[in-house]
């Protein structure tokens, strides 16, 4: 029996961070999927080894001058309360905090043998490390992780598998389009981005209080002060992602939470997330996360 070579990458956070994590919850046993939540004592920073797991962390609070350190430098980026970093396997990774942070982490070791389409893999082999960029459907997957986590009893195993698999599934999916990832790393960040004469920030804020209807390009064009083509081209270099794919990934986030957390029926969901009918809801929530809203609601 061989001794492994490298840290659990729980282990690796408790070791950077000096404190056990808040919430802990696993499934399985052994190698399993872990949901971890953490609040760092102040600090400049901290330094993570190689291990043989995925991690996908969500930055929730506290210091909002979080940098990637880089072989050239710290990042331009900032991460800030909302922001995703994906962490692949055998890969070190340092980070300059200036101060405690609230940070949530997803960890999926490589053996699992999660997500039979080769979702897993395909993270393992491709994906590239990525800091502070935005993703609606994975902050709603992360946090209702991390609810479930901290419900007064433990969350089933199946449920955490189950929404790790299409979160992993989507990051397989996004990780065939996105741009390189130094150009994601310095881009994704809201903070301080404008489109045209309009801050991203107030964008999106507006795309998130007008869901429940249609959004034409042509319209957030309009609001941002500059031509169609130039939008779709900023939108895409801001975010990393087209408008299209946002508002999906945004919708599907909305969904999921109301979900999970009301009883209305799927017409009204459909209805509250800008969906056309529940069939078009139902299909494109199927086609997003490898599940139906009626299975995903039993599963809460």
């Amino acid at each position: 029996m061989t001794t492994p070579t490298r840290p659990h990458a729980a282990e690796a956070f408790r070791s950077a961070f000096g404190v056990a994590p808040g919430v802990a919850a696993e499934a399985g046993n052994g190698s399993a999927i872990g949901i971890y939540d953490w609040r760092t004592p102040d600090m400049d920073g901290f330094e993570l080894p190689e291990t043989d797991e995925l991690v996908v962390a969500l930055h929730l609070g506290g210091s909002r001058r979080v940098r990637a350190v880089t072989e050239r430098g710290l990042s331009r980026a900032c991460s800030i309360p909302g922001l995703v970093t994906i962490l692949p396997p055998g890969r070190s990774a340092a980070f300059n905090t200036g101060g405690s942070i609230d940070v949530m982490t997803l960890h999926v070791p490589l053996q699992n043998g999660l997500a039979g389409n080769g979702a897993l893999p395909s993270l393992g082999s491709h994906t590239m490390p990525r800091f502070a960029f935005r993703d609606a459907y994975v902050t709603a997957s992360m946090e209702a992780l991390l609810r479930a986590a901290r419900g007064p009893r433990p969350p089933s195993p199946n449920y955490i598998a189950k929404l790790a698999d299409a979160l992993l599934c989507h990051l397989a999916e996004q990780a065939q389009t996105l741009p390189a990832a130094g150009h994601v790393a310095d881009a994704a960040a809201t903070a301080g981005q404008r489109i045209g004469t309009t801050p991203l920030a107030d964008l999106l804020a507006y795309v998130e209080a007008n869901l429940s209807r249609a959004l034409p390009i042509d319209e957030l064009a309009r609001r941002a002060g500059v031509s169609r083509a130039g939008f779709t081209r900023s939108f895409r270099s801001a975010t990393g992602m087209s408008t299209h794919q946002y508002l999906t990934q945004r919708r599907v986030a909305a969904a999921m939470h109301l979900l999970q957390n009301t009883e209305f029926d799927l017409v009204r969901i459909a209805q509250e997330t800008g969906f056309s009918s529940q069939s078009h809801f139902t299909d494109t929530f199927h086609a997003l996360t490898g599940s139906t809203p009626r299975r995903f609601r039993e599963q809460r």
